[in-house]
């Protein structure tokens, strides 16, 4: 009911959006949707759907994501044919499972059915998670992401590791799941690896197969395993920095630029992002499982590896173990109040941003 609830919120925002601020005059309500829904990476996916990817001409590019996502809408397409019906499907279905995956979990970490709810309502209505409801590979990520870590938990460790296949075949992030289920997997054997079984092996080795089938994927188009390196620095202008020459550039930005849309959308956002991330994950160093650290700051640590880095408040909504934070902290009414107003509040106004001018 709650991602429901999210949707309809951001279709009234999205209608707002379009006729009042930017002012969409004589424009029809399934124009206007589609403008609204379909874009910024979104329309990237829209030509890997309808084109695939490509060896020469136009849109190489596309080689820098990887398959599941757009080929999951591509079959949900056959049935509904509208990239941008099948892409809100996929996303609303993904986001329903990553839901009961972060309640599920929490509970099997010992929390009551306050905290799991807690830890949903933190996640839902988190300042950037509007792309849970975009047909992008958020939603699809977090619940592959939560599912294998829920199985893990349980010690399903079979079904954890085809999950994190998928995951690493939905975002280059997954791959930082390959460490995390060694940790989990270890923890729960008290460090000692002669007690690791044959099933944790096996999900040790089915985790990082997505990955692979992208690299293989890039291999076939371009020639070149890494080919999405290329085209990130030469498209994107990224190249690998120390994750502290990445804050450092944003301190410089903020220090010495003057205040205005580049400065705020970019650096300010990327301090902020940091620091609430960081700041989260130190208060929960004493609880939070060793797995779940881990996770969480490989994540920022890979986010913040990358030059130019304009997309890290979006990114940063991947890192679950912030909600299990916030869900502790949300013991008390008023934190818990405070926390739902100002979540809530910056999430609509984000997404006016994301509709006027931009995208993260």
């Amino acid at each position: 009911m709650l991602a429901f609830a999210v949707r309809v919120a951001i279709l009234a925002a999205a209608w707002l959006t379009m006729y009042i601020i930017v002012g969409r005059e004589g424009q029809g309500f399934s124009d206007t949707m589609h403008e609204m829904l379909q874009r910024w990476d979104a329309t990237q996916f829209i030509r890997i759907v309808d084109g695939g990817y490509r060896s020469s001409g136009d849109f190489q590019e596309l080689i820098v994501y990887p398959p599941l996502f757009p080929y999951t809408v591509r079959v949900v397409e056959f049935l509904i044919p509208s990239f941008l019906v099948a892409g809100l499907l996929v996303s609303a279905l993904a986001s329903v499972a990553a839901g009961y995956f972060i309640q599920a979990i929490v509970r099997v970490d010992g929390g009551d059915d306050a905290e799991a709810s807690r830890s949903l309502w933190y996640f839902f209505v988190f300042p950037t998670a509007y792309f849970l409801a975009m047909p992008y590979t958020e939603a699809l990520f977090m619940a592959l992401l939560l599912g294998s870590f829920y199985f893990a938990r349980r010690g399903n460790w079979l079904w954890a590791g085809l999950l994190a296949a998928f995951c690493t075949a939905t975002r280059i992030q997954g791959i930082i799941l390959v460490p995390a289920l060694v940790v989990e997997a270890l923890h729960q054997q008290d460090w000692r690896p002669q007690r690791l079984r044959p099933e944790h092996l096996a999900a040790f080795l089915l985790a990082p197969a997505g990955f692979l089938v992208f690299l293989l994927i890039n291999y076939h188009y371009q020639g070149d395993f890494f080919a999405f390196i290329h085209y990130e620095q030469k498209n994107w202008f990224h190249h690998r920095i120390w994750p502290w020459e990445s804050l450092k550039e944003a301190w410089l930005w903020v220090k010495d630029q003057p205040p205005g849309f580049l400065r705020t959308s970019i650096y300010e956002m990327r301090l902020v992002a940091t620091g609430i991330v960081a700041v989260l994950l130190l208060i929960g160093a004493r609880w939070l499982r060793p797995s779940y650290q881990l996770f969480g700051w490989l994540s920022l640590i890979m986010f913040l590896s990358v030059s130019f880095q304009i997309s890290l408040p979006r990114y940063v909504l991947t890192i679950f173990p912030m909600y299990f934070v916030l869900a502790r902290l949300g013991r008390n009414l008023e934190v818990h109040q405070a926390l739902l107003t100002f979540s809530t509040f910056m999430m609509g106004t984000l997404y006016v941003v994301y509709a006027y001018r931009w995208g993260f």
